[in-house]
């Protein structure tokens, strides 16, 4: 594989990839801006933390993309998620509990716990209501079987789910920041989220902070994954399925498909196919060549 083939790679990545978002929302004020729009202007956002690794040595780990730590001590979790082949809902389930063993100290009593945030971004609308955004509420059945908000249930979990499959279409903050994320271009930039710009321009430009797609990491990752599989369901299906995972992740960065079947070296119609499934932008071989010339 040619690495020079990556040089360019930043340079087209959309923030929909968890490959880019970690970086670019590894900046506080970055991050702070995010959410600012989505959540709105009571919290203040005093660190970050990518790739959170909650490890468990008996059971499954997770690493979560971005962990923003804020004043009031309420973690807010994002997770940028372009495949739609597993549970999101449960698996946003698992992050909790992973999150809520690592809040709790001994000793503390269950009322001190925080409550939590969880902002689940996705390319298509997995939940099929066709809105671009869900939040989720605690409520109790009635007799009647009529469910009711008017008792206090909540256990401090918030749970939202946006997709960049149903536009918002009114022209607010969030309208474009979601634009945005799906097409992070200089036409939908936005003035309103200066910092979010500014740390997107520094990843792009700056080697240091893309040491994670040079040395090819994140095609290591879709090996892994493959390996991973490999040992549940069998080792070709395994292998193929990581592979599967980097054409996905390399749609969602806008790649042309002609360049994504040199990386990966599978057929530009076993790509085209996997692109018909997923609702993002494709480029063709040719719109690559007008770019190499």
């Amino acid at each position: 594989m040619d690495k020079t083939l990556f040089q360019d790679l930043p340079q087209k990545m959309n923030l929909i990839s968890d490959l880019f978002s970690r970086v670019v929302f590894s900046d506080r004020d970055a991050c702070q801006d995010m959410v600012r729009i989505i959540l709105g202007k009571g919290f203040t956002v005093t660190g970050v933390t990518p790739q959170y690794d909650i490890s468990n040595l008996q059971f499954r780990s997770v690493v979560l993309d971005i962990v923003a730590e804020t004043e009031t001590k309420e973690p807010i979790h994002v997770e940028f998620q372009i495949e739609n082949d597993d549970d999101h809902l449960r698996r946003v389930r698992y992050c909790n509990g992973s999150m809520d063993t690592h809040i709790l100290k001994k000793g503390q009593k269950f009322r001190e716990l925080p409550d939590i945030y969880h902002i689940f971004i996705t390319m298509s609308d997995f939940i099929g209501g066709g809105r671009t955004i869900y939040e989720v509420f605690r409520s109790v059945r009635e007799l009647d079987g009529q469910l009711t908000s008017r008792y206090s249930v909540g256990n401090g979990v918030h749970e939202i789910y946006i997709n960049l499959e149903i536009p918002l279409g009114d022209d607010s903050e969030l309208d474009h920041l979601l634009r945005y994320i799906k097409e992070t271009t200089t036409e939908n930039e936005d003035i309103r989220f200066p910092h979010i710009i500014s740390s997107v321009n520094a990843c792009r430009k700056d080697g240091s902070h893309m040491k994670y797609y040079n040395s090819h990491e994140f095609f290591e990752e879709g090996r892994k994954e493959g390996r991973e599989d490999g040992l549940r369901e069998g080792h070709e299906d395994g292998l193929r399925e990581g592979k599967n995972s980097i054409i996905r992740k390399m749609l969602s960065m806008n790649q042309p498909l002609e360049f994504i079947s040199q990386c990966t070296e599978q057929p530009v119609e076993y790509i085209r196919q996997i692109a018909k499934e997923e609702p993002m932008m494709v480029h063709e071989e040719s719109s690559y060549k007008r770019e190499k010339s």
